[in-house]
């Protein structure tokens, strides 16, 4: 009798730690997500866009870039890039190229438009920091040919908090990421960082 009370309480106690242990780190990793999530930071990228004629030949193209950080921490922008491509004209062969690259073929995820312009940028220290809830802009002046009816922008800018340093050339297998200062085996999670593309006209030029 003594013996089976014994495994009795030995079997009861066992599920009991079981259970805990299950809730325990239940409770834990939902914890550390909702740290994550709270630490981790967001931006949201709108295109503000005009344009006019300049010279003879060519159109000015105005972007302001406006960065809304809709996190709860603050974010700094230490490197970034804006893209230009041209999407017309563009003759009838090259857009079926792009189609059997892109919906025949697959090689592409989308259509690779034709490359006009691409120019790094880089910010000193505090010089475009936004905090939680606010919204900054960033200026980007271009310069196309009068004859570009319709060309696609692209901003884009690192997250500070991941990047560490970004080469010359831009590639990502080259960007290496931030450690934590406490745990210097473990790397800063986040995204490398955040983009916006607009596609605008420039037919009502003059």
């Amino acid at each position: 009798m003594i013996t089976e009370f014994v495994n009795e309480w030995l079997a009861i106690i066992g599920a009991l730690a079981t259970t805990a242990a299950v809730v325990g780190g239940g409770l834990f990793a939902w914890r550390n997500t909702q740290i994550f999530r709270a630490k981790a930071p967001h931006v949201v990228i709108t295109h503000e866009i005009s344009h006019r004629p300049v010279g003879s030949q060519y159109i000015h193209i105005f972007v302001t870039a406006v960065l809304h950080n809709s996190s709860r921490v603050h974010i700094e922008f230490l490197d970034g890039f804006v893209a230009l491509r041209q999407v017309s004209p563009v003759a009838d062969g090259d857009i079926e190229r792009l189609y059997q690259q892109v919906f025949v073929a697959q090689e592409q995820g989308r259509f690779q438009w034709f490359d006009l312009d691409l120019l790094r940028h880089h910010w000193d220290q505090d010089s475009l920091l936004v905090e939680p809830g606010e919204t900054e802009t960033e200026i980007f002046d271009l310069v196309v040919r009068r004859d570009v009816e319709s060309v696609a922008i692209t901003t884009y800018f690192y997250n500070s908090r991941v990047v560490v340093q970004v080469q010359d050339n831009g590639e990502l297998s080259e960007v290496r990421r931030r450690r934590r200062k406490l745990c210097p085996w473990r790397r800063v999670r986040g995204p490398l960082g955040w983009g916006r593309t607009t596609v605008y006209d420039i037919l009502t030029a003059d």
